[in-house]
């Protein structure tokens, strides 16, 4: 985090979805990095405030100032940590994919990508794939906040930036596991799988109702490719 303000790049703006019209370009950094546990305090429940708030109301209806009257907060007070409803959407953005990040992580330390068998590499990816979505749906806001990482262009960069770093994490995993396959296969098969798999956790938390069908069938699938890609010769 940034201790020090940014000059905002001018200001473009889009829709996201058809609705109304949020800047491209923001102030995104938080203004403090709270050190001092009162502060802590403050910054927490800022962030678990608007993820609730996400929640029942909406990005659109979302306002600082809502933030604050729940919280208990003054203006300035919220003010001194976030310059504006994106920096804390951000911050919220960068957790939750911090929290997938660190499950698909722990699991290939595990052995995750460690199959022998189809059924072996459905069964795991079945165990990561209910892991993260659990994770997304405890976490605050969790729906909000993927969409918003869809939509809003200024923050789209978090979940690229996950994307990435799971990406290279997986491929270096892979490296060990399919040593016969050809560098750019496996690039290309890494970064199929991670955007298939994220792709799925994205509809299961939209459409609970087809969760469980969402998320066997991805893992059929990449269990599939994975297979494919073992029996090459």
């Amino acid at each position: 985090m940034s201790g020090s303000r940014q000059k905002p790049a001018p200001t473009k703006h889009s829709k996201t979805e058809g609705q109304s019209v949020v800047p491209d370009s923001v102030e995104l950094e938080t203004k403090v990095s709270p050190s001092q546990s009162r502060a802590r305090n403050t910054f927490e429940t800022i962030l678990s405030i608007a993820g609730t708030l996400l929640s029942e109301v909406g990005f659109e209806r979302l306002s600082t100032n809502m933030i604050c009257k729940r919280a208990g907060l003054t203006p300035p007070a919220l003010y001194r940590y976030f310059p504006n409803k994106y920096a804390i959407l951000h911050e919220l953005g960068r957790r939750l994919m911090e929290a997938q990040d660190e499950a698909v992580f722990a699991w290939i330390h595990d052995g995750g990508l460690n199959t022998q068998t189809f059924e072996e590499t459905v069964a795991s990816t079945l165990g990561l794939q209910k892991e993260v979505n659990e994770i997304t749906r405890a976490f605050p806001g969790g729906a909000w906040v993927l969409r918003v990482m869809r939509v809003i262009p200024a923050l789209k960069e978090v979940r690229l930036e996950s994307r990435e770093l799971v990406a290279k994490e997986v491929l270096d995993a892979l490296r060990e596991t399919l040593p016969d396959i050809a560098e750019d296969r496996l690039v290309t098969a890494t970064r199929l799988t991670i955007e298939l798999m994220f792709s799925a956790t994205e509809m299961a938390i939209e459409e609970p109702e087809q969760e469980d069908n969402i998320t066997q069938e991805v893992c059929f699938l990449v269990a599939s490719y994975h297979d494919r890609l073992r029996q090459s010769p």
